[in-house]
């Protein structure tokens, strides 16, 4: 996920062109404020110019979430570059690059979602589809905000019916099951900080009381809450989450929903 509170048209469609296909890229000021509060953005961009103040707004600095400023002098020495010898057909695109060269550099080094993906590729033996990853990651790095399947499929301009539909046409399990067990994921990634508590937790995750978000985690996976606090609890839930949702011969189908899960450039 990447946070770009930026005005500027262009820029921001840089910034969307260098960001991963997979990922959300949140412009407006709420977005970004509740990402940086209960999410896990990668990386924030934003103009220079503005970053005094942006600093004072957002009070991203406490947080720990790197972040790469623009200057106005270095867009317009690349927009001069760029009309001698450009790296790309467009000036947007040819921004989009040396962005994207920036980004890779100043975002986090350890990014835990990237982590949980490595570990499912060993655990079902083969990389996992664009499209899956694309579904999984937004509900990882900000789980309050796809929280149900109509908050998914708003996302994407599904309904929940035509999600399940494109989901039964292709002989997968129910989305539902997928978003039910990646929130558990996401779960266990809180429950793995130490400040965290099962009432902060719950409350990330956008549940009710605690308690239901205890009797949510055990149901599902036969785990408590409690277990998932370690590296051996989370890793055997990795484990049961590839046994219930990636079964041999389940990825394939992923492959054909056409970059459905895939951010659309603007």
């Amino acid at each position: 996920m990447i946070l770009a509170p930026i005005q500027d048209r262009a820029l921001r469609s840089a910034v969307r062109r260098a960001a991963l296909p997979e990922e959300d890229v949140f412009h407006r000021l709420e977005d970004v404020r509740q990402a940086l509060r209960i999410g896990y953005p990668r990386l924030l961009v934003c103009r220079a110019e503005d970053q005094r103040k942006l600093g004072g707004e957002l009070d991203w600095r406490c947080l720990n979430v790197p972040v790469l400023a623009v200057s106005g002098p270095t867009l317009r020495s690349w927009e001069a570059a760029w009309e001698v010898d450009g790296l790309a057909v467009t000036s947007i695109d040819d921004t989009a690059l040396r962005l994207r060269s920036l980004m890779a550099e100043v975002a986090r080094e350890s990014d835990w979602v990237e982590d949980a993906f490595s570990d499912l590729t060993h655990i079902v033996g083969r990389g996992l589809p664009p499209e899956l990853r694309g579904f999984c990651r937004r509900i990882l790095e900000f789980p309050i905000r796809y929280s149900s399947l109509t908050l998914l499929g708003e996302a994407f301009g599904l309904s929940p019916g035509a999600l399940k539909a494109r989901f039964r046409r292709r002989g997968l399990s129910s989305p539902s099951r997928y978003l039910r067990w990646f929130r558990l994921l996401a779960a266990a990634r809180i429950l793995g900080e130490a400040e965290e508590t099962t009432l902060s937790a719950s409350s990330r995750l956008g549940f009710a009381s605690d308690g239901n978000f205890c009797r949510w985690v055990t149901a599902t996976s036969g785990l408590t809450p409690s277990s998932l606090r370690d590296w051996n609890g989370r890793l055997l839930l990795l484990i049961r989450l590839a046994e219930e949702c990636l079964p041999p011969g389940s990825l394939e189908p992923w492959e054909s929903l056409g970059g459905l899960f895939l951010r659309r450039v603007a």
